[in-house]
C-alpha cells in the first residue's frame, strides 16, 4: 500500500542521507532531503513535510537551529520532528528534550526502530490534531473510541498492551524500560511475546497491526 505521507530528511552525510531515503521510501512515504538546515528551510518554504529526520551536527545550520527556526512559524509548528544522534551523546539528548524535541533516534540507526518511531510520532500527531479540529466531539459522534484490552482481537496480558503502546509510540525498548520502571530484558521478552501472538516477524509489522485496530 502506498503511503502518501512526507518525510523531510535532514543530514549533511550523503550516505545516511541516501540510505534513510531508500529505507522510507520502500516503506511507501514520500521523502524529501536536505543536507543542512539552511537547505531544509528552503524546501518547508515550498512543501510542508509531515515529519522531519533532522541530524544534529550539521554545518551552516545545526539540528537545534533548525528545530527553533520551524517552532518560530505558524505553519511550522506542528511538525514533528524526530533527531539523529550519535550514540551516546547523552548532553545533546538533554538539551535536545528542554527545547521540546520529540524524540532521539541513535546512529547507527536500525530500519525497524526508525519506521515504528515514526509511524508512532505520525499517528499521535494526526490524534492531536483530530482533536483539535473537533474539540466538542464526542465519541458517539463519528469518533474512534481507543481500544482496551476486551477489544483487541488478540490475548495480550496487561503488561505485553502497556509495551504495545508504547511501540505504537516511537518508543524503543530502553525507553519502555524507562517509562514502565523494568528492565531492558525485560521489555525484549515482552516485545517478542507480542510478535509471537501477532503473528508477525518485526516491531513494524507489530505497531502497523496495532495502529489499524485503533490501539
Amino acid at each position: 500500500m502506498v503511503n502518501q505521507q512526507v518525510i523531510l530528511v535532514v543530514d549533511d552525510e550523503p550516505v545516511i542521507l541516501d540510505s534513510l531515503s531508500d529505507i522510507l521510501c520502500f516503506h511507501g512515504f514520500q521523502v524529501l532531503k536536505a543536507s543542512n538546515g539552511m537547505e531544509a528551510l528552503e524546501i518547508l518554504r515550498d512543501q510542508i513535510p509531515d515529519l522531519i529526520l533532522a541530524d544534529i551536527m550539521m554545518p551552516e545550520m545545526n539540528g537545534y537551529q533548525l528545530y527553533n527556526r520551524i517552532r518560530q512559524n505558524p505553519d511550522w509548528v506542528w511538525i514533528p520532528l524526530i533527531f539523529l544522534t550519535a550514540k551516546g551523546a547523552a548532553e545533546d539528548i538533554r538539551f535536545g528534550k528542554e527545547l521540546g524535541a520529540d524524540d532521539y533516534l541513535m546512529k547507527p540507526i536500525d530500519a525497524e526502530d526508525l519506521i515504528a518511531a515514526i509511524l508512532g510520532k505520525l499517528r499521535r500527531y494526526t490524534q492531536l490534531d483530530q482533536e483539535r479540529s473537533s474539540p466538542t466531539e464526542q465519541i458517539g459522534h463519528g469518533m474512534q473510541a481507543p481500544s482496551n484490552v476486551s477489544d483487541f482481537p488478540v490475548d495480550l496480558t496487561p503488561r505485553e498492551m502497556e509495551v504495545l503502546r508504547h511501540m505504537v509510540m516511537g518508543l524503543n525498548n530502553t525507553e519502555i524500560a524507562e517509562a514502565l520502571f523494568i528492565e531492558t530484558s525485560t521489555v525484549k521478552t515482552h516485545v517478542s511475546n507480542i510478535l509471537l501472538k501477532l503473528g508477525v516477524s518485526n516491531r513494524v509489522k507489530a505497531v502497523r497491526f496495532a495502529i489499524e485496530h485503533h490501539l
